[in-house]
């Protein structure tokens, strides 16, 4: 797929290059598609691609836990890195797929970045 708006483009981008992140994409969650990507690790469309499978895990299982609310986030810490995945857009349905350090990041800082990200998401004309 072609980059998202400059906007979304552009918040990608700064979302990658927070401290402690590897790199960002934006994955269509119900077609693996990587819409954009962003940040140092060169196969970040590919790992996107393979990470959307955790949102997809929770899809399946999400009447176990309907009782606990909406998922906001998932995240899966490995030896030497996290992924952690945020939705971003319900129509279509983006992630957010971001490979970060597993220590060192303020994430209650990034935080607001996602949010913006997802306005400008809500506010583009998308497919």
């Amino acid at each position: 797929m072609t980059q998202p708006p400059g906007k979304v483009g552009l918040l990608l981008q700064r979302l990658a290059e927070f401290p402690g992140l590897d790199a960002c994409a934006l994955v269509d969650a119900d077609t693996g598609m990587t819409w954009h990507h962003a940040g140092r690790l060169h196969d970040m469309d590919r790992i996107g691609e393979v990470a959307v499978e955790f949102w997809r895990v929770h899809g399946r299982l999400a009447m176990h836990f309907k009782d606990f609310g909406g998922l906001n986030s998932a995240a899966y810490a490995f030896a030497h890195r996290v992924v952690a995945l945020f939705p971003c857009s319900e129509a279509p349905p983006l992630v957010l797929v971001c490979v970060a350090q597993k220590k060192n990041v303020a994430w209650s800082e990034w935080a607001p970045h996602v949010l913006a990200l997802r306005q400008a998401l809500a506010a583009a004309p998308l497919p």
